[in-house]
C-alpha cells in the first residue's frame, strides 16, 4: 500500500481549510478517526493496558512496539499508557499487590502487608530489599500484569462502543473506515485472477 498525502494537506477545489481547521482534521486522522472502531479501541486498549503495567520506564517502548506487531495505531497506543500516570498508578499498583497475593495464596506470615508508612517516606527502598523482596516481588508483578490485563479489556469495551456511536453520528467517516478496511483486506488476500 503506497503513502497518500494526509486528508489535512490535500488540495480542495471548493473551499480550502483553514490552519485551524486544518491541525484538526490531522489529529482527527492521527487518532484513527477513519480506521475501524475496533482497531482504534484495540491500539487504546493497548495502551492502556501497558500504562498499567509494572514497568516502569519502558512503558512507551513497550506500547509502540505491541502496536507495531500487531499493526495498529502507534499514536492511539502512545496516548493510552499516558492514562498510567502519578496520579492513577499508586491505587492501580497497591491493588494489584493485593491482587497478587491473594492469587499466589501468600498466607500472612510468608508475605507480611507492605508498610505503608514507610512508603510514603524515606525509606522507601527499605520496603522491598533484603529477604522481604523475593515473596514481594512475585505478588506484585502477577497482581499488576492481572490488572492491568482487566483494565486494558475494560477500556476495549467503552472505547468500542463511543467509536461505534460516533460513527453511526457521522456517516460519511464510517463510509471512510469502511473503504480502508475493505481495500485492507484485499491487501491482504493473494491475487487468484489468470491462472
Amino acid at each position: 500500500m503506497r503513502w497518500q498525502t494526509p486528508r489535512a494537506f490535500r488540495r480542495r477545489r471548493l473551499h480550502p481549510l483553514k490552519l485551524s481547521r486544518r491541525l484538526k482534521v490531522l489529529l482527527a486522522d492521527l487518532l484513527g478517526r477513519e480506521e475501524p472502531p475496533e482497531r482504534v479501541a484495540a491500539a487504546i486498549a493497548l495502551g492502556i493496558g501497558v500504562g498499567f503495567s509494572p514497568f516502569l520506564g519502558i512503558h512507551f517502548a513497550i506500547a509502540i512496539g505491541l502496536a507495531f506487531i500487531f499493526r495498529l495505531n502507534r499514536f492511539d497506543a502512545l496516548l493510552g499508557q499516558f492514562v498510567g500516570n502519578p496520579w492513577t498508578l499508586p491505587p492501580v499498583y497497591a491493588a494489584g499487590y493485593a491482587l497478587g497475593r491473594q492469587l499466589l495464596r501468600y498466607s500472612e506470615k510468608k508475605v507480611p502487608d507492605l508498610p505503608w508508612d514507610r512508603l510514603l517516606h524515606r525509606d522507601f527502598w527499605h520496603a522491598f530489599t533484603g529477604p522481604a523482596l523475593r515473596p514481594r516481588l512475585p505478588s506484585f508483578l502477577v497482581g499488576t500484569i492481572v490488572l492491568a490485563t482487566l483494565i486494558g479489556l475494560a477500556a476495549y469495551v467503552v472505547v468500542g462502543a463511543v467509536l461505534r456511536i460516533y460513527h453511526r453520528r457521522h456517516p460519511r467517516v464510517a463510509e471512510r473506515a469502511a473503504r480502508k478496511k475493505r481495500r485492507r483486506r484485499e491487501a491482504r488476500e493473494p491475487r487468484t485472477e489468470g491462472l
